[in-house]
Protein backbone atom coordinates (compact mmCIF):
# COMPACT_ATOMS: atom_id res chain seq x y z
CA UNK A 1 0.00 0.00 0.00
CA UNK A 2 1.35 3.41 -0.97
CA UNK A 3 1.99 6.11 1.58
CA UNK A 4 -0.95 8.26 0.39
CA UNK A 5 -3.30 5.31 0.41
CA UNK A 6 -2.27 4.38 3.97
CA UNK A 7 -2.75 7.99 5.14
CA UNK A 8 -6.18 8.09 3.53
CA UNK A 9 -7.17 4.85 5.23
CA UNK A 10 -6.09 6.14 8.66
CA UNK A 11 -8.07 9.34 8.16
CA UNK A 12 -11.18 7.38 7.29
CA UNK A 13 -10.70 5.17 10.37
CA UNK A 14 -10.34 8.26 12.56
CA UNK A 15 -13.51 9.74 11.10
CA UNK A 16 -15.42 6.56 11.95
CA UNK A 17 -14.12 6.60 15.55
CA UNK A 18 -15.11 10.26 15.96
CA UNK A 19 -18.53 9.50 14.59
CA UNK A 20 -19.10 6.84 17.25
CA UNK A 21 -17.43 8.84 20.00
CA UNK A 22 -19.43 12.06 19.53
CA UNK A 23 -22.58 10.61 18.13
CA UNK A 24 -25.88 12.02 19.45
CA UNK A 25 -28.64 9.56 20.10
CA UNK A 26 -31.96 11.33 19.55
CA UNK A 27 -34.77 10.81 22.14
CA UNK A 28 -38.42 11.27 21.30
CA UNK A 29 -39.82 14.54 22.60
CA UNK A 30 -42.62 12.80 24.55
CA UNK A 31 -40.11 10.68 26.51
CA UNK A 32 -38.34 13.80 27.77
CA UNK A 33 -41.63 15.29 28.90
CA UNK A 34 -42.55 12.04 30.66
CA UNK A 35 -39.30 11.96 32.60
CA UNK A 36 -39.75 15.59 33.65
CA UNK A 37 -43.32 14.88 34.74
CA UNK A 38 -42.21 11.88 36.81
CA UNK A 39 -39.49 13.94 38.49
CA UNK A 40 -41.95 16.71 39.40
CA UNK A 41 -44.50 14.18 40.65
CA UNK A 42 -41.94 12.42 42.86
CA UNK A 43 -40.85 15.75 44.30
CA UNK A 44 -44.47 16.74 45.03
CA UNK A 45 -45.39 13.45 46.71
CA UNK A 46 -42.17 13.52 48.73
CA UNK A 47 -43.08 17.02 49.93
CA UNK A 48 -46.62 15.95 50.84
CA UNK A 49 -45.38 12.90 52.72
CA UNK A 50 -42.82 14.96 54.63
CA UNK A 51 -45.44 17.54 55.49
CA UNK A 52 -47.82 14.83 56.69
CA UNK A 53 -45.15 13.25 58.87
CA UNK A 54 -44.31 16.64 60.32
CA UNK A 55 -47.98 17.29 61.11
CA UNK A 56 -48.35 13.93 62.79
CA UNK A 57 -45.21 14.48 64.82
CA UNK A 58 -46.47 17.89 65.98
CA UNK A 59 -49.86 16.41 66.83
CA UNK A 60 -48.16 13.65 68.80
CA UNK A 61 -46.20 16.17 70.82
CA UNK A 62 -49.12 18.50 71.49
CA UNK A 63 -52.00 16.12 72.03
CA UNK A 64 -50.18 12.90 72.84
CA UNK A 65 -53.18 10.95 71.60
CA UNK A 66 -51.95 8.24 69.18
CA UNK A 67 -54.65 6.48 67.25
CA UNK A 68 -53.96 3.29 69.21
CA UNK A 69 -55.07 5.02 72.39
CA UNK A 70 -57.86 7.07 70.82
CA UNK A 71 -60.02 4.14 69.85
CA UNK A 72 -62.93 5.50 71.83
CA UNK A 73 -62.71 8.94 70.27
CA UNK A 74 -62.09 10.59 73.64
CA UNK A 75 -59.38 13.11 74.42
CA UNK A 76 -57.55 14.07 77.55
CA UNK A 77 -56.92 17.76 77.02
CA UNK A 78 -59.36 19.09 79.58
CA UNK A 79 -60.09 18.94 83.29
CA UNK A 80 -63.83 18.87 82.92
CA UNK A 81 -66.52 20.54 80.88
CA UNK A 82 -65.98 23.75 82.85
CA UNK A 83 -62.28 24.02 81.99
CA UNK A 84 -62.17 22.95 78.37
CA UNK A 85 -59.55 24.78 76.37
CA UNK A 86 -57.10 25.52 79.16
CA UNK A 87 -54.39 23.46 77.51
CA UNK A 88 -51.52 25.05 79.44
CA UNK A 89 -53.02 24.20 82.83
CA UNK A 90 -50.85 21.66 84.66
CA UNK A 91 -54.04 19.81 85.56
CA UNK A 92 -54.57 18.84 81.92
CA UNK A 93 -52.78 16.14 79.96
CA UNK A 94 -51.01 18.67 77.75
CA UNK A 95 -50.17 20.90 80.70
CA UNK A 96 -48.69 17.97 82.63
CA UNK A 97 -46.60 17.02 79.61
CA UNK A 98 -45.30 20.55 79.17
CA UNK A 99 -44.48 20.85 82.86
CA UNK A 100 -42.54 17.57 82.90
CA UNK A 101 -40.72 18.58 79.73
CA UNK A 102 -39.81 22.08 80.94
CA UNK A 103 -38.53 20.80 84.30
CA UNK A 104 -36.45 17.99 82.81
CA UNK A 105 -38.52 15.25 84.44
CA UNK A 106 -39.92 13.76 81.24
CA UNK A 107 -37.03 11.33 80.82
CA UNK A 108 -37.69 9.85 84.26
CA UNK A 109 -41.37 9.13 83.56
CA UNK A 110 -41.49 5.38 82.88
CA UNK A 111 -44.20 2.72 83.35
CA UNK A 112 -41.89 0.75 85.63
CA UNK A 113 -41.49 3.59 88.10
CA UNK A 114 -45.20 4.41 88.07
CA UNK A 115 -46.57 0.87 88.34
CA UNK A 116 -47.32 -0.26 91.90
CA UNK A 117 -48.91 -3.50 90.69
CA UNK A 118 -45.52 -5.22 90.94
CA UNK A 119 -45.51 -4.65 94.71
CA UNK A 120 -48.79 -6.51 95.28
CA UNK A 121 -48.54 -9.77 97.17
CA UNK A 122 -51.84 -11.29 96.01
CA UNK A 123 -53.82 -11.68 92.80
CA UNK A 124 -56.71 -9.64 94.20
CA UNK A 125 -57.94 -6.23 93.01
CA UNK A 126 -59.64 -4.07 95.62
CA UNK A 127 -61.71 -1.29 94.09
CA UNK A 128 -62.66 0.93 97.03
CA UNK A 129 -64.90 3.27 95.11
CA UNK A 130 -65.92 6.61 96.64
CA UNK A 131 -69.57 7.57 96.45
CA UNK A 132 -70.82 9.67 93.52
CA UNK A 133 -67.86 9.10 91.20
CA UNK A 134 -70.02 7.27 88.61
CA UNK A 135 -68.38 3.96 89.48
CA UNK A 136 -71.62 2.11 88.66
CA UNK A 137 -70.77 2.76 85.01
CA UNK A 138 -67.89 0.31 85.41
CA UNK A 139 -70.12 -2.63 86.38
CA UNK A 140 -71.21 -3.63 82.84
CA UNK A 141 -67.58 -3.42 81.73
CA UNK A 142 -66.44 -5.55 84.67
CA UNK A 143 -68.92 -8.24 83.73
CA UNK A 144 -67.56 -8.30 80.19
CA UNK A 145 -63.99 -8.43 81.52
CA UNK A 146 -64.92 -11.31 83.82
CA UNK A 147 -65.96 -13.44 80.85
CA UNK A 148 -63.04 -12.35 78.66
CA UNK A 149 -60.20 -12.56 81.20
CA UNK A 150 -61.50 -15.36 83.45
CA UNK A 151 -61.80 -13.18 86.55
CA UNK A 152 -64.38 -12.98 89.33
CA UNK A 153 -66.27 -9.79 90.27
CA UNK A 154 -67.44 -9.52 93.89
CA UNK A 155 -69.83 -6.69 94.77
CA UNK A 156 -70.87 -7.43 98.35
CA UNK A 157 -68.47 -7.76 101.27
CA UNK A 158 -68.96 -8.70 104.93
CA UNK A 159 -69.39 -5.09 106.10
CA UNK A 160 -72.53 -3.50 104.65
CA UNK A 161 -72.70 -0.30 106.71
CA UNK A 162 -72.18 3.05 104.97
CA UNK A 163 -70.40 4.70 107.88
CA UNK A 164 -67.63 7.09 106.99
CA UNK A 165 -64.99 4.93 108.66
CA UNK A 166 -64.64 1.25 109.63
CA UNK A 167 -64.13 0.21 113.23
CA UNK A 168 -61.07 -1.88 114.13
CA UNK A 169 -63.21 -4.99 114.24
CA UNK A 170 -64.80 -4.22 110.87
CA UNK A 171 -61.39 -3.66 109.30
CA UNK A 172 -60.16 -7.02 110.59
CA UNK A 173 -63.32 -8.75 109.35
CA UNK A 174 -63.08 -7.19 105.90
CA UNK A 175 -59.36 -7.88 105.43
CA UNK A 176 -59.75 -11.48 106.59
CA UNK A 177 -62.73 -12.05 104.31
CA UNK A 178 -61.07 -10.44 101.27
CA UNK A 179 -57.95 -12.52 101.81
CA UNK A 180 -60.05 -15.67 101.34
CA UNK A 181 -61.41 -14.64 97.95
CA UNK A 182 -60.33 -16.80 95.06
CA UNK A 183 -57.37 -15.72 92.97
CA UNK A 184 -58.30 -13.37 90.14
CA UNK A 185 -61.10 -11.53 91.96
CA UNK A 186 -62.12 -7.87 91.83
CA UNK A 187 -63.71 -6.77 95.09
CA UNK A 188 -65.77 -3.56 94.88
CA UNK A 189 -66.87 -1.72 98.01
CA UNK A 190 -67.65 1.77 99.30
CA UNK A 191 -64.90 1.66 101.90
CA UNK A 192 -61.75 3.50 102.89
CA UNK A 193 -58.26 2.26 102.16
CA UNK A 194 -57.39 -0.69 104.39
CA UNK A 195 -53.89 -1.66 105.49
CA UNK A 196 -53.95 -5.41 104.85
CA UNK A 197 -50.33 -5.83 105.96
CA UNK A 198 -51.11 -4.53 109.45
CA UNK A 199 -53.43 -7.52 109.91
CA UNK A 200 -50.91 -9.99 108.57
CA UNK A 201 -52.30 -10.33 105.05
CA UNK A 202 -50.70 -9.84 101.67
CA UNK A 203 -51.08 -6.52 99.93
CA UNK A 204 -53.76 -6.51 97.17
CA UNK A 205 -53.83 -4.43 93.99
CA UNK A 206 -55.66 -1.22 94.89
CA UNK A 207 -57.54 0.83 92.29
CA UNK A 208 -60.13 3.61 92.57
CA UNK A 209 -61.82 6.57 90.88
CA UNK A 210 -62.11 10.28 91.65
CA UNK A 211 -64.41 13.02 90.39
CA UNK A 212 -64.56 16.81 90.49
CA UNK A 213 -65.41 17.54 94.18
CA UNK A 214 -68.23 19.99 93.47
CA UNK A 215 -69.74 17.78 90.79
CA UNK A 216 -69.83 15.01 93.40
CA UNK A 217 -71.79 17.26 95.75
CA UNK A 218 -74.23 18.29 93.03
CA UNK A 219 -74.78 14.67 92.05
CA UNK A 220 -75.32 13.70 95.69
CA UNK A 221 -77.74 16.58 96.26
CA UNK A 222 -80.02 15.51 93.42
CA UNK A 223 -79.65 11.78 94.10
CA UNK A 224 -81.14 12.32 97.56
CA UNK A 225 -84.06 14.11 95.92
CA UNK A 226 -84.69 11.54 93.22
CA UNK A 227 -87.98 9.67 92.96
CA UNK A 228 -86.05 6.42 93.26
CA UNK A 229 -84.75 7.43 96.69
CA UNK A 230 -88.22 8.57 97.69
CA UNK A 231 -89.70 5.20 96.73
CA UNK A 232 -86.98 3.34 98.63
CA UNK A 233 -87.63 5.47 101.72
CA UNK A 234 -91.36 4.73 101.57
CA UNK A 235 -90.70 1.01 101.25
CA UNK A 236 -88.18 0.93 104.10
CA UNK A 237 -90.18 3.16 106.46
CA UNK A 238 -93.87 2.72 105.64
CA UNK A 239 -96.11 5.22 107.36
CA UNK A 240 -93.24 7.44 108.49
CA UNK A 241 -93.56 11.12 107.75
CA UNK A 242 -91.43 12.07 104.78
CA UNK A 243 -89.99 15.37 103.62
CA UNK A 244 -92.32 17.85 101.91
CA UNK A 245 -92.53 18.23 98.15
CA UNK A 246 -90.74 21.58 98.39
CA UNK A 247 -87.62 19.76 99.66
CA UNK A 248 -87.64 17.41 96.69
CA UNK A 249 -88.10 20.30 94.27
CA UNK A 250 -85.38 22.51 95.72
CA UNK A 251 -82.43 23.36 93.47
CA UNK A 252 -78.77 23.29 94.45
CA UNK A 253 -78.55 27.01 93.60
CA UNK A 254 -81.32 27.88 96.07
CA UNK A 255 -79.92 25.56 98.73
CA UNK A 256 -76.51 27.28 98.65
CA UNK A 257 -77.85 30.82 98.43
CA UNK A 258 -80.29 30.30 101.30
CA UNK A 259 -77.42 29.12 103.55
CA UNK A 260 -79.26 25.87 104.12
CA UNK A 261 -77.32 23.66 106.62
CA UNK A 262 -77.48 20.87 104.04
CA UNK A 263 -75.41 22.97 101.64
CA UNK A 264 -72.88 24.33 104.14
CA UNK A 265 -69.38 22.87 103.95
CA UNK A 266 -67.74 23.87 107.21
CA UNK A 267 -63.95 23.76 107.27
CA UNK A 268 -62.37 21.11 109.55
CA UNK A 269 -65.78 19.90 110.67
CA UNK A 270 -66.07 16.30 111.85
CA UNK A 271 -69.78 16.13 112.50
CA UNK A 272 -72.07 17.11 109.66
CA UNK A 273 -75.69 18.12 109.27
CA UNK A 274 -76.05 15.12 106.97
CA UNK A 275 -73.54 12.43 106.11
CA UNK A 276 -73.05 13.38 102.48
CA UNK A 277 -69.56 11.86 102.14
CA UNK A 278 -68.15 15.18 100.97
CA UNK A 279 -64.63 14.02 101.92
CA UNK A 280 -63.44 12.29 98.75
CA UNK A 281 -59.95 12.13 100.23
CA UNK A 282 -61.25 10.08 103.17
CA UNK A 283 -61.53 6.99 100.98
CA UNK A 284 -57.78 7.17 100.40
CA UNK A 285 -56.61 8.54 103.74
CA UNK A 286 -58.00 5.61 105.72
CA UNK A 287 -60.00 4.97 108.88
CA UNK A 288 -57.98 7.03 111.35
CA UNK A 289 -59.61 9.87 113.26
CA UNK A 290 -57.16 12.37 111.69
CA UNK A 291 -58.68 11.64 108.29
CA UNK A 292 -62.14 12.92 109.26
CA UNK A 293 -61.84 16.75 109.50
CA UNK A 294 -63.29 18.18 106.29
CA UNK A 295 -60.82 19.82 103.88
CA UNK A 296 -57.99 19.18 106.33
CA UNK A 297 -54.46 19.70 104.90
CA UNK A 298 -53.17 16.81 107.00
CA UNK A 299 -55.79 14.39 105.71
CA UNK A 300 -55.07 15.48 102.14
CA UNK A 301 -51.34 14.85 102.50
CA UNK A 302 -51.94 11.38 103.96
CA UNK A 303 -54.34 10.59 101.11
CA UNK A 304 -51.79 11.71 98.52
CA UNK A 305 -49.10 9.49 100.06
CA UNK A 306 -51.49 6.53 100.01
CA UNK A 307 -52.24 7.07 96.31
CA UNK A 308 -48.55 7.44 95.46
CA UNK A 309 -47.42 4.29 97.30
CA UNK A 310 -50.42 1.99 97.59
CA UNK A 311 -52.57 2.41 94.48
CA UNK A 312 -51.85 0.95 91.07
CA UNK A 313 -54.33 3.22 89.32
CA UNK A 314 -56.63 6.04 90.44
CA UNK A 315 -58.60 7.06 87.39
CA UNK A 316 -61.54 9.27 86.57
CA UNK A 317 -64.43 8.69 84.21
CA UNK A 318 -64.07 12.32 83.17
CA UNK A 319 -61.05 10.92 81.27
CA UNK A 320 -62.50 7.54 80.38
CA UNK A 321 -60.16 6.63 77.52
CA UNK A 322 -57.04 7.53 79.50
CA UNK A 323 -58.28 5.65 82.56
CA UNK A 324 -59.12 2.50 80.59
CA UNK A 325 -55.77 2.66 78.81
CA UNK A 326 -53.83 2.92 82.06
CA UNK A 327 -55.85 0.14 83.70
CA UNK A 328 -55.32 -2.10 80.69
CA UNK A 329 -51.57 -1.55 80.51
CA UNK A 330 -50.70 -1.42 84.21
CA UNK A 331 -52.98 -4.27 85.35
CA UNK A 332 -53.27 -6.48 82.23
CA UNK A 333 -54.26 -9.64 84.11
CA UNK A 334 -57.61 -8.07 84.95
CA UNK A 335 -58.13 -5.30 82.40
CA UNK A 336 -56.81 -6.71 79.15
CA UNK A 337 -59.14 -5.71 76.26
CA UNK A 338 -60.86 -3.07 78.46
CA UNK A 339 -60.92 -0.43 75.72
CA UNK A 340 -62.12 -2.88 73.09
CA UNK A 341 -64.91 -4.20 75.31
CA UNK A 342 -66.03 -0.72 76.31
CA UNK A 343 -66.15 0.37 72.69
CA UNK A 344 -68.01 -2.79 71.75
CA UNK A 345 -70.66 -2.34 74.44
CA UNK A 346 -70.52 1.44 74.89
CA UNK A 347 -74.06 2.03 73.65
CA UNK A 348 -75.54 -0.44 76.13
CA UNK A 349 -73.40 0.98 78.94
CA UNK A 350 -74.44 4.56 78.19
CA UNK A 351 -78.12 3.61 78.00
CA UNK A 352 -77.90 1.74 81.30
CA UNK A 353 -76.32 4.70 83.09
CA UNK A 354 -78.17 7.56 81.40
CA UNK A 355 -79.12 10.40 83.68
CA UNK A 356 -81.67 12.71 82.06
CA UNK A 357 -81.59 15.29 84.85
CA UNK A 358 -78.77 17.73 84.22
CA UNK A 359 -79.22 20.68 86.57
CA UNK A 360 -77.80 24.05 85.62
CA UNK A 361 -75.53 25.37 88.36
CA UNK A 362 -74.87 29.10 88.34
CA UNK A 363 -71.18 30.08 88.12
CA UNK A 364 -71.32 32.20 91.27
CA UNK A 365 -72.80 29.29 93.24
CA UNK A 366 -70.10 26.95 92.01
CA UNK A 367 -67.45 29.47 93.00
CA UNK A 368 -69.00 29.95 96.47
CA UNK A 369 -68.85 26.22 97.13
CA UNK A 370 -65.42 25.80 95.60
CA UNK A 371 -63.85 28.13 98.18
CA UNK A 372 -64.52 25.51 100.84
CA UNK A 373 -62.99 22.66 98.83
CA UNK A 374 -59.48 24.04 98.31
CA UNK A 375 -57.61 21.04 99.73
CA UNK A 376 -60.06 18.54 98.28
CA UNK A 377 -59.31 20.04 94.86
CA UNK A 378 -55.60 19.75 95.56
CA UNK A 379 -56.04 16.02 96.11
CA UNK A 380 -58.29 15.65 93.07
CA UNK A 381 -55.76 17.37 90.79
CA UNK A 382 -52.94 15.33 92.30
CA UNK A 383 -54.72 12.13 91.30
CA UNK A 384 -55.35 13.41 87.78
CA UNK A 385 -51.72 14.47 87.32
CA UNK A 386 -50.54 11.04 88.43
CA UNK A 387 -52.95 9.42 85.96
CA UNK A 388 -51.62 11.66 83.18
CA UNK A 389 -48.03 10.75 84.07
CA UNK A 390 -48.86 7.04 83.86
CA UNK A 391 -50.48 7.60 80.48
CA UNK A 392 -47.59 9.73 79.19
CA UNK A 393 -45.12 7.05 80.29
CA UNK A 394 -46.90 4.59 78.00
CA UNK A 395 -46.80 7.03 75.10
CA UNK A 396 -43.12 7.76 75.53
CA UNK A 397 -42.24 4.07 75.83
CA UNK A 398 -44.17 3.20 72.67
CA UNK A 399 -42.57 6.04 70.71
CA UNK A 400 -39.08 4.85 71.62
CA UNK A 401 -39.64 1.39 70.18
Amino acid sequence: MSLNAERSYKMKLRDVENAFKYRRIPYPKRSVELIALLAISCTFFLFMHTNKLNSRLKEMEVKLQPSEFSALGLTGNHISGHDAGKHDDINTLHGTYQYLKSTGQLGRVTPMKLNNTRYAGSDLVVFNRPTRVDSEQMLPLFRQLAAMNDINVVLNGPVRTMNRTRTEKEQLTESEWANELESGSIYMAHSNWLDFASYGYKKPIYISLVKDPIDRMITDFYKRRSWVKRAIYRRMYPGRREKPDEWYQQSFNDCVRSVNPECLFVQYSVRDYIQDFKRQSLYFCGNEADCLPFNSPHAIQVAKRRVEKEYSVVGTLEERNITLTVLEKYIPRFFNHARFLYKLHSKAIRNRNRNNRKPLIDPDVREMVRRNFTNEYEFYYFCKQRLYKQYLALQLENNLH
